[in-house]
């Protein structure tokens, strides 16, 4: 079979053919600032440093796509809502106090601008000079804040919670917002050529709510998204993190083209609930394998993976979630030598 480049690899499994081999994607972001010697607060302000450091990532790891971002979607998307953000030194920023204080505050909130509002312009200007370097040679990966999780970056996780049972219209009202700001981020990255956008949604993750909860104000805007995404000329994925194995079914009939699983999911019983219907992605664990493992553990436990699920074409070797600022360079390689090795397909 012919080698195909990474874009040609990505891009025909996800029209459904077999490429040459099971494509590697860890989800690396950050982790590149070990290569080019930046800060990560430094990088943050900087479109050139943070695409250097992706850039700089992919040629010299081998991967076969670029998440362009460096810090959380919803981090973004909510202080260009309001919040009020802490950056501790060389971490990812956090909110630190957040835009909504009660329901009325929910009619107070804007719509952010992309190209205008807070530091969203700088994810902008690095998607852009992303692109432009490489050609369409490889394909881009960009995150877009699940309307669930956004919601709980602007009013805060626990009120979220307490609003699930006690207020559904104030969390109704407050997600329809959140889902008009994550779409228009979403195209605002498709029109700059981002390949596949994924609507990244740890809030509603099953370690944090029920199935219920998650069917009723999570699923349908994840849907919406998905929806969106796929009309404006894009792949949709979808990366829920933590224990999702009783959603899989919910997830799945979200439309998503791609489910990308955390290391708490076992592929094959995903493969067992969803069947054909998406790509799986993942799952090596970031912090036991990536983080502190050894590269020959993070092949060994990347070979697991290919030969469970991965021989029909519908599979992607991932990390579970994203890889860690400081996991070792060497684990990263690890798990592109083990997809050229065990990922050939005759």
């Amino acid at each position: 079979m012919t080698i195909l480049s990474p874009y040609q690899r990505v891009m025909t499994l996800l029209q459904g053919k077999m490429p040459d081999r099971v494509p590697v994607i860890p989800q690396v972001t950050y982790t590149t600032a070990q290569l080019t010697g930046v800060g990560l607060v430094e990088a943050l302000h900087s479109p050139e440093k943070t695409a250097e450091a992706l850039l700089t990532g992919q040629r010299e790891l081998g991967y076969d796509a670029i998440y362009v971002g460096w810090e959380s979607s919803f981090n973004l998307l909510a202080e260009a809502m309001g919040c009020t953000m802490r950056f501790p030194e060389d971490s990812v920023p956090q909110v630190a106090e957040h835009v909504i204080k009660s329901p009325d505050d929910v009619d107070k909130l804007e719509l952010p601008d992309p190209h205008s509002s807070g530091r969203l312009p700088i994810h902008m200007d690095m998607v852009n000079i992303v692109k432009d370097a490489v050609e369409g040679e490889i394909p881009l990966f960009a995150y877009t804040p699940g309307p669930f999780t956004l919601a709980g970056q602007l009013a805060g996780v626990n009120s979220l919670m307490v609003a699930t049972i006690r207020n559904p219209q104030f969390i109704n009202n407050l997600i329809a917002v959140a889902y008009k700001a994550s779409k228009r981020y979403a195209l605002a990255n498709i029109q700059a050529g981002v390949d596949v956008v994924v609507t990244a949604d740890p809030t509603a993750s099953g370690s944090l709510i029920s199935p219920k909860t998650f069917e009723t104000y999570a699923a349908p805007h994840q849907q919406a998204l998905v929806d969106a995404i796929t009309q404006a000329g894009a792949i949709a994925s979808l990366h829920i993190c933590g224990k999702t194995t009783s959603m899989l079914e919910l997830m799945a009939g979200t439309g998503t083209s791609i489910l990308e699983l955390d290391h708490l999911v076992k592929l094959t019983e995903a493969t067992t609930r969803v069947g054909n219907d998406v790509i799986l992605m993942g799952n090596l664990n970031p912090t036991e394998l990536l983080l502190t493992g050894t590269p020959e553990a993070v092949e060994a436990a990347a070979r697991e993976c290919i030969e469970a699920v991965g021989q029909d074409g519908q599979y992607i070797l991932s990390s579970g979630c994203e890889v860690p600022p400081l996991a070792p360079l060497a684990n990263i390689r690890a798990m592109v030598t083990a997809a050229k090795k065990y990922g050939q397909y005759a």
